[in-house]
């Protein structure tokens, strides 16, 4: 049995609703409570470690300022000085230290245990505890739609991202994992492009959609699946307004649903498959000095 956590950065309940999408819900589906700590609004690399955590950013250690981290002193000072700076501003001033420094932020992680420390439990991308690369694209390709970056190139990286994304939760399901967690930005970023666009925006919503009864054709009987959200995105069309909303969405294919953003890892440690403790492992015979002769490692 596997656990598949699919983190949906700001799949809105609203939308979803209102977009008529019914592979977003599941057997049990809701509007969930999330927080603002540092912001008005809830805040990406504030709300996903607690999801994973169950804590607090006060507890976890990943707010405001502290979210990204330099390897230069100087420009870590810099970080933090702007760190309340709207995320357009710190992203153009970002994009123009890594075009004269050739250096780059790194988000921070933190040091709390999380759910993927489990036993059996794998990861990719989730922000304040594992990776970032692919939410550094996802705000890379924001910056470059923002900046006119045609219509086709930004939905064909985005969407193509996306896939791999969804890709990579179905093959975990051909391995002996308990838990796999995906975070996926693309309906942040489309969110943000498309504020204005409804057509545009349900497009996307659909496609990802589309992806997500892909994954559940992949699942086995047993297995369970737990789409979550960190917070909604509003638009005019729908709500009249713009930025983050408080909609944040949580879908899944078992009898119940987290009602809080803070609930999710105590709701997945409860549904996790008992640990395989078999001590024998195949193992990989794969000579080092083959791969020095090919010239793989030193």
């Amino acid at each position: 049995m596997t656990v598949v956590l699919l983190g949906l950065d700001a799949l809105d309940a609203g939308l979803v609703a209102h977009f008529g999408l019914e592979a977003f819900e599941l057997e049990t589906a809701a509007e969930i409570e999330t927080f603002a700590h540092s912001r008005d609004v809830p805040y990406t690399l504030e709300v996903w470690p607690s999801v994973a955590t169950g804590t607090g950013p006060e507890e976890h250690g990943i707010a405001d300022s502290g979210t990204s981290e330099w390897d230069n002193p100087l420009l870590e000072v810099g970080s933090r000085v702007t760190g309340r700076f709207a995320e357009g501003t710190r992203g153009k001033l970002g994009r123009l230290v890594r075009n004269y420094t050739g250096q780059r932020e790194q988000l921070a992680t933190t040091d709390h245990e999380s759910i993927f420390d489990e036993e059996g439990a794998v990861v990719r991308n989730w922000p304040g505890v594992h990776g970032g690369s692919d939410l550094q694209y996802a705000w890379d390709l924001m910056y470059d739609v923002a900046e006119e970056m045609p219509k086709d190139e930004f939905e064909r990286k985005l969407i193509g991202r996306c896939a791999e994304q969804f890709g990579w939760a179905r093959e975990m399901l051909n391995h002996e994992v308990r838990l796999a967690g995906v975070h996926v930005h693309t309906l942040d970023a489309a969110g943000h492009a498309y504020a204005d666009s409804e057509e545009d925006l349900e497009a996307v919503y659909s496609r990802v959609a589309e992806f997500v009864e892909e994954l559940l054709v992949a699942l086995d009987p047993e297995d369970e699946l737990l789409i979550v959200s960190d917070h909604g995105m509003h638009t005019p069309f729908y709500d009249g307004e713009r930025g983050h909303s408080w909609r944040a969405f949580a879908s899944t294919t078992a009898d119940s649903v987290p009602e809080d953003v803070m609930d999710v890892a105590g709701w997945i440690r409860e549904r996790l498959p008992a640990h395989d403790t078999r001590p024998d492992r195949d193992e990989v015979d794969l000579p080092m000095q083959e791969l020095r002769d090919l010239g793989y490692v030193e």
